[in-house]
């Protein structure tokens, strides 16, 4: 029993140092085309997602650790995942090398696979391993960055678990790692500033309004304001899906100036898909016609090449998490997902006893709100440690147990 225990432990360590270094050189080297980096690159993916499926068949009888509703959703999820993705395959090689080589394509419908390792909750500490050595790396890097040329966009992919160390990991970590996520914060901070992406200045600033919410010392007050929280992001979807984007976005200008950037989004994809394409989507490689980057790059054309060309006009990914969502499996696999979310949600904060299980529910809730103009599902670290939140928190035993509990637990 012990060296099966260990076996897994080594697994899921494997598994997520292998995505760690994935993403770290693909994000340092960016490499393109065919060539030898890409191709060793491309290895720790496909070794990753080989290894990540062996784990979950090996390991899916833990499953009856979850209740039966929730885990027969669950084979729902994981059945409509692997539908999409094999819908996303032709007799055409390249697509078969952009299905299992993209983290946006046939990678990403298989994260949730991550559900069964969060089951087990003692798998959090080698994940807290795994985001200290993440952080510590790219802070190095970062200080490196003003020796050398780096470019830091896609850096926040490995810098945005700070939030997850912040809101989960802080309150109990030792003052090196408090150190180390104080520096990490900082790094993030500034490529956000650097890279102008918006989304990570939200995704801080929730970190720290509701783990401020979450230390109010009355538990009813931190649970009226969390009620309070979900409802206003329940009322949002409905209004978005039931009256338009750029209804709400309209609304919102209303009452604070802001660029918009995401209307033209969700009226072209709706406008693309047919009647069935919105209850099945069209497969993990299907793509969308967009009017709005086919006007950027005619115009970069007419100005000689200068300026700014945009994406092209066919377009296999879009930036919104729930578009993306609905692009490659339709609103079945929008609900599927929400429903995981939002369960994950209701558990963690409201049905836990103790404090670590509910900041993974907190955790759950500012990926639940971000996906609705960000955040769109990738194999990435951020994405990896939902999916185990959400496993560790659909498990009543790891909600059942004490503070003290989970820290001898997570020595």
């Amino acid at each position: 029993m012990k060296n099966t225990f260990r076996a897994n432990a080594s697994i899921v360590k494997v598994i997520l140092y292998l995505n760690l270094f994935y993403v770290f050189f693909y994000v340092l080297l960016k490499p393109q085309g065919i060539s030898f980096s890409k191709i060793a690159i491309s290895c720790l993916l496909l070794s990753s997602l080989a290894l990540l499926i062996y784990f979950s068949a090996k390991n899916i009888k833990k499953l009856k650790q979850i209740n039966r509703t929730p885990r027969v959703i669950y084979f729902l999820l994981i059945l409509w995942c692997v539908i999409t993705i094999i819908r996303g395959f032709s007799l055409n090689l390249q697509d078969w090398i952009t299905n299992l080589g993209n983290i946006y394509m046939a990678p990403a419908w298989l994260t949730p696979l991550f559900l069964i390792i969060g089951v087990n909750l003692s798998n959090w500490s080698k994940a807290y391993k795994a985001i200290s050595f993440m952080l510590g790396l790219m802070v190095f890097f970062f200080f490196l960055s003003f020796i050398f040329p780096f470019k830091y966009p896609q850096w926040s992919w490995l810098l945005r678990p700070v939030n997850l160390a912040f809101i989960v990991f802080f309150y109990r970590s030792n003052i090196l790692n408090k150190t180390l996520f104080f520096l990490a914060t900082i790094a993030y901070l500034f490529i956000t500033d650097a890279t102008s992406h918006r989304v990570d200045y939200i995704f801080f600033a929730l970190s720290i309004t509701f783990v401020l919410i979450d230390k109010a010392s009355q538990v009813n007050l931190r649970k009226l304001l969390f009620w309070q929280v979900i409802i206003i992001y329940v009322l949002v979807l409905l209004v978005i899906f039931l009256m338009g984007y750029a209804y709400f976005a309209d609304t919102v200008n209303l009452l604070v100036e802001y660029q918009d950037s995401r209307t033209f989004l969700f009226t072209e994809l709706f406008t693309e898909l047919n009647k069935n394409e919105y209850y099945y989507g069209r497969g993990s490689l299907g793509t969308y016609y967009s009017d709005f980057f086919e006007r950027t790059t005619r115009y970069y054309h007419l100005k000689g090449n200068t300026g700014w060309k945009g994406d092209e006009p066919e377009r296999i990914t879009i930036e919104v998490g729930y578009l993306q969502m609905i692009l490659k499996g339709g609103f079945i696999m929008f609900f599927l997902h929400l429903y995981f979310m939002l369960y994950g949600v209701y558990l963690g904060i409201f049905k836990s006893k103790n404090k670590f299980t509910r900041r993974l529910g907190v955790f759950i809730l500012i990926i639940t709100i971000l996906s609705i103009i960000s955040f769109r599902p990738r194999f990435t670290p951020i994405f990896i440690f939902l999916w185990m939140a959400i496993g560790t928190v659909l498990n009543k035993k790891n909600r059942e147990m004490n503070d003290e509990e989970i820290n001898n637990l997570l020595k």
